[in-house]
């Protein structure tokens, strides 16, 4: 028997398969949106802990300081004086050129050509570093191979045509807070080698490692201090795993003891041993001696 489907039967099949294929289509779409908004939120959450663009600007902002490796301080007033005056100048040089990729906005000395850098740029150097509040007395200073002149009627330093200054460049490897103070962890990488001989560029291996601490004021942080950072240099680290510990006060005097107990014992048992050695030669010369003396005795007999 033909089995029929009737015109309502047909359109309830059409409608069945309609709503399977929108079911599906919205599965799809539930997935999508699902993955895109698990994307996204992993996204915020490495970006929340992607600390590489507050490194960069550290380490743009602490280049200066880490050229010419200034000894640790406690307050920005402690700071060596030459050493502000180098980091302030310079820094602000290498900053320009990375930010402006040249010197094509700044006039040059008409006599030396050397580049006229406002002090207005240092000072704006300084305050980004240091707090809007400190204020630099501008005026010449010597370095060791040159003289940094600064030009009281344009209020400019006269910056020398020179190639690279300093002694490190900056790479910033870890921020945390301690005590209520950031610590910047800035690793020191040789810009020339002991020989003055310059080294392969693209190293990038600190030498040593410093944490620069900053306080927070008016909503921004602001260098106060620089001190030894607890991070050390792999060759560093690992020499002084090697290095065995030193002994407490208490095992050394043990020891002490310990080997003088055992010199004791062996001088004793030398003694010992010598002793019966001593007693056989006083036997054998007792032996001798006794021996003319009865020869004697028998001569005077006969």
């Amino acid at each position: 028997m033909k089995n029929t489907i009737t015109p309502e039967e047909h359109a309830r099949i059409k409608r069945r398969r309609w709503r399977q294929t929108l079911g599906l289509l919205i599965t799809v779409l539930v997935l999508i949106g699902f993955i895109t908004v698990l994307r996204a939120g992993v996204g915020l959450v490495a970006n929340l802990f992607d600390d590489t663009a507050q490194k960069q600007e550290y380490e743009d902002k602490l280049e200066g300081l880490v050229l010419f490796d200034p000894m640790p301080f406690d307050g920005i007033e402690n700071i060596n004086d030459l050493t502000l005056r180098e980091a302030a100048v310079w820094g602000c040089v290498y900053s320009i050129q990375e930010t402006q990729g040249g010197f094509d906005n700044y006039n040059t000395d008409p006599e030396t050509e050397q580049l006229l850098l406002p002090s207005v740029e240092v000072d704006a150097y300084l305050a980004k570093l240091l707090g809007p509040g400190f204020k630099l007395t501008h005026r010449s200073f010597d370095m060791e191979d040159m003289t940094v002149e600064f030009d009281e009627t344009t209020q400019c330093y006269k910056i020398p045509i020179t190639g690279t200054v300093g002694y490190y460049r900056a790479t910033v490897v870890k921020l945390f807070k301690r005590s209520g103070k950031l610590h910047v962890t800035v690793g020191y990488i040789p810009t020339a080698s002991a020989d003055d001989s310059i080294i392969n560029p693209s190293s990038d291996t600190p030498t040593k490692y410093m944490d620069y601490l900053f306080e927070r004021q008016s909503g921004s942080w602001y260098l106060t201090g620089l001190t030894e950072s607890e991070t050390k240099p792999e060759s560093a680290a690992s020499s002084a795993a090697a290095q065995p510990e030193p002994m407490a006060e208490s095992d050394v005097q043990d020891a002490i003891l310990a080997t003088a107990g055992d010199s004791a014992a062996a001088d004793s048992a030398a003694a010992s041993a010598v002793q019966p050695e001593a007693q056989a030669e006083t036997g054998a010369g007792s032996a001798v001696a006794e021996a003319p003396a009865a020869e004697d005795a028998a001569s005077t007999a006969a």
